[in-house]
């Protein structure tokens, strides 16, 4: 497989836990009880673990971490950690779940020697809250590495104060070690009031910054990051922050020995897979996103290499149909669209579901918006554009059709649409861009996943069930867009 998306026991796939050593990419990952659906059982969680040399090919190994019996403390769970190297063996640090302990969530260790079979730590919890600071309920997603600047172990923990607004307080808390047994609690060390806890946080400098990452459990969920000159912090907001958008999950990332910083995440899967459903804790795994620092500390997002090469293997032969206004081929890899104060929209028939569209696009003379359509119908009114607004310097997933006033809906008579969780944008990100510049974009379509890669900067991941008659195709709004380097390969 080119993109490892789930076991092959069918089982969902949640928190990512990726980790190198000795030229293997392992990826240790939460897996889902069978047959649930929602907490607590749902969150009832086994440790699962897969490797690979290349990024391509997985080769799924036993689980390394299962829930204890009785009154052990993990009997409800093995939550989220970390895993590191040192002095000869692999060390797990991870969250035991224990929903009726005086400390529901607690820090504990596993131990290997080859790092595919792992004994718990008898001495497990390692690590409590104190709850003269912290809330009990939220103590988990321990995250250590090695501080070469401080010369010790630092260990991150999400967490919650037990003060101040009830859905604010959650805060990354330090602790130190010098040798992976005792750890020296040294505070808060983020403090944004703006969730109601940071989950799987982790922390590393490339270049001159250091970086924090976490996923942000509110209303507006996302893994994002913040970044700094100093460890310490303070830890400020990127123009482009975000590892992707609300539906790639729980991020977190390897080193490899090339030096690349590579994420791994979830996205979430719908019950009774239906668009119209909740979404669920766990999924499928998306295609992995590699950062890279810029000079000004914010992170470009793009494919791995890898990848990409195996992506490109085999290419795929397409068609065109105008559907809509003024469009010209030429040849087989180039569109010119001229939609001036008008609108204009064609279809790509491609002789596979599974596919990677890439191209690059050039707008001029710009007034409104452009972009790709995916998964859509006919007349474009059901489906998702990929859109991208000159005025406002964004970039979007926009989910059509996005619910009318009930005061429209009454009016014209159409149903009243209910809201998505999501918005009617449901990926949306910041992107500057001028009339004639070049935005390579590469657009993955498996299955139910859509995940789109533009500008080596900014990366969407989404899901939809909804079979539409339209896999893919272009559209532009009073602008002028061409279409240049058009290529479809096959994706497995």
């Amino acid at each position: 497989m080119a993109i490892f998306r789930r076991l092959s026991n069918g089982l969902s796939c949640g928190d990512s836990i990726p980790f190198y050593h000795d030229g293997v990419y392992h990826l240790f990952f939460l897996s889902v009880p069978e047959n649930t659906v929602r907490y607590p059982e749902r969150v009832r969680n086994t440790w699962q673990h897969v490797i690979s040399r290349n990024l391509t090919d997985w080769e799924e190994l036993p689980p390394v971490l299962l829930p204890g019996d009785g009154t052990e403390l993990d009997q409800d769970g093995c939550w989220t950690g970390s895993v590191i190297y040192a002095d000869g063996k692999y060390h797990i640090f991870y969250t035991g779940y224990h929903i009726d302990s005086e400390f529901p969530q607690t820090i504990c260790h596993a131990v290997s020697d080859d790092c595919i079979t792992f004994t718990k730590d008898p001495k497990s919890p390692l690590i409590v809250p104190d709850t003269r600071y912290y809330e009990s309920i939220d103590w988990r997603d321990a995250y250590i590495f090695y501080n070469d600047e401080e010369e010790c172990y630092w260990m991150l923990i999400a967490a919650r104060k037990n003060e101040g607004p009830s859905n604010r307080r959650g805060v990354v808390v330090l602790y130190t070690s010098a040798d992976l047994e005792h750890f020296e609690h040294r505070g808060v060390i983020y403090e944004p009031w703006h969730t109601n806890c940071p989950e799987c946080p982790e922390m590393y400098k490339m270049g001159d910054y250091w970086y924090l990452v976490y996923s942000r459990f509110s209303e507006r969920a996302q893994t994002i990051y913040r970044v700094s000159k100093s460890p310490y912090g303070p830890w400020r907001t990127p123009k482009f922050d975000g590892i992707d958008n609300r539906r790639f999950y729980a991020a977190k990332s390897l080193l490899d020995d090339r030096g690349r910083r590579i994420y791994f995440a979830w996205t979430p899967e719908r019950e009774k897979k239906s668009d119209n459903e909740l979404w669920q804790t766990g999924g499928d795994y998306a295609v992995p996103h590699q950062v890279i620092p810029m000079e000004d500390g914010n992170l470009k997002i793009v494919m791995p290499e890898e990848i990409c090469a195996y992506v490109r293997k085999k290419k795929l032969s397409y068609s065109f149909t105008k559907r809509l206004g003024t469009i010209r081929e030429y040849g087989d890899k180039a569109l010119e669209v001229s939609s001036i104060g008008t609108l204009s929209y064609g279809f790509f028939d491609v002789e596979q579901k599974n596919l990677m569209l890439e191209c690059n696009i050039k707008a001029s003379d710009c007034a409104d918006y452009f972009g790709l359509t995916i998964n859509t119908d006919e007349d474009i009114d059901n489906g998702y554009l990929l859109a991208f607004n000159r005025a406002t310097q964004m970039v979007s997933l926009n989910k059509l059709p996005a619910p009318l006033d009930p005061f429209w809906s009454t009016l014209s008579g159409k149903p009243i649409i209910p809201a998505e969780v999501d918005g009617p944008r449901v990926c949306e990100k910041t992107f500057p861009f001028q009339d004639g510049d070049i935005i390579p974009v590469k657009c993955v379509l498996t299955d139910t996943m859509i995940e789109i890669f533009v500008g080596e900067q900014v990366a969407f991941s989404y899901r939809t069930y909804q079979e539409m008659p339209y896999r893919i195709g272009v559209f532009a709004q009073d602008c002028n867009v061409e279409y240049h380097n058009i290529s479809f390969t096959f994706c497995e």
